[in-house]
């Protein structure tokens, strides 16, 4: 194959590998998951915040709640 053969096919793989990436129903499912999470961490925090546990709350958030860390 020539030079530009093979690169038009390696373009067509990276653009259907792109594709997968955004749109297959594994990265929905990923992506949920993490809104999930994150909605989770934010309720644990406002319920710390209501029962006046301010210390407690902001330990969890510098602990990285939000990103599932803590």
């Amino acid at each position: 194959m020539s030079i530009v053969a093979d690169f038009r096919a390696q373009q067509q793989l990276e653009e259907e590998s792109a594709n997968n990436a955004l749109y297959s129903p594994a990265a929905m499912a990923s992506h949920e998951a993490t809104v999930a999470r994150m909605q989770l961490g934010a309720e644990t925090l406002v319920k710390l915040f209501e029962q006046g546990k301010d210390t407690e709350a902001y330990e969890l958030w510098d602990a990285g709640i939000l990103e599932g860390h803590a």
